[in-house]
């Protein structure tokens, strides 16, 4: 199964999640309507299934020996832990929240490994075309 198209899907998710949440942001911050809280949600639940997808890929098939290596290899590995990390978080958050008397602070821990998707996902997204400037010259 190639998952060309899979990566693809995930990268424009990607894009209009962080477009969503900048526009949920924006909307809340001029009071804008509540349903604009949920808006991140769609994209977000594309994302989780896009990268279930490929992990669960990685698992089955053998990959080619260049898929780890060098650092763009250390960074996608870096972006697949923080997303099971981020998963992690969310469902403690999720549980910690639902409680009769629910703990706040947990609801801040998703934002770090959210931060490491970010940053890792930025690199993986912008260096193809890194790479092809620098060939180019």
């Amino acid at each position: 199964m190639n998952v060309t198209w899979v990566r693809r899907t995930h990268r424009g998710l990607a894009v209009a999640f962080l477009a969503a949440v900048v526009i949920t942001v924006i909307g809340l911050s001029v009071s804008g309507p509540e349903w604009l809280v949920y808006l991140p949600l769609i994209p977000l639940a594309g994302l989780f299934l896009s990268g279930a997808l490929m992990f669960v890929r990685l698992l089955r098939g053998p990959q080619p020996s260049s898929a780890f290596g060098g650092s763009a290899g250390r960074v996608r590995q870096v972006h697949r832990w923080s997303a099971v990390v981020f998963v992690v978080t969310v469902v403690a958050t999720v549980i910690a929240l639902a409680r009769p008397e629910p703990i706040v602070w947990v609801s801040y821990l998703p934002l770090i490994p959210l931060a490491g998707l970010f940053l890792s996902g930025s690199f993986m997204f912008v260096s193809p075309w890194v790479r092809a400037r620098r060939a180019s010259r």
